[in-house]
């Protein structure tokens, strides 16, 4: 398993070459899946996904992603294609930090 992440985080897509519209979105870590695995979840009812993909990815849901075969809510995404985010950080909240006049 990626060390780096657990199920239930907060990350940020940062990378994607099949679904660029999902860069930038952020998404909560369900399952860290092989290829060949099966996993049912829940979205809008129960779900079963069985990743057909050649490497270890996590499933994701967030608002307004795309799956690869054009579901939307989820999908599968390499973990080199994530930034966590941790804490208090959020995208907005780091943008207006940036904004803030030094004194």
């Amino acid at each position: 398993m990626n060390h780096k992440f657990k199920p239930g985080d907060l990350a940020l897509i940062i990378k994607g070459h099949r679904r660029p519209e999902n860069i930038g979105k952020a998404c909560e870590l369900i399952a860290f899946m092989v290829p060949g695995e099966l996993v049912q979840f829940e979205f809008d009812g129960l779900r079963t996904i069985t990743h057909i993909g050649g490497s270890p990815a996590w499933l994701v849901a967030g608002e307004g992603l795309v799956a690869s075969n054009g579901s939307v809510g989820f999908a599968l995404v390499l973990p080199l294609n994530l930034m966590p985010l941790r804490g208090d950080f959020t995208p907005e909240q780091q943008k207006a930090r940036e904004a803030e006049p030094c004194l």
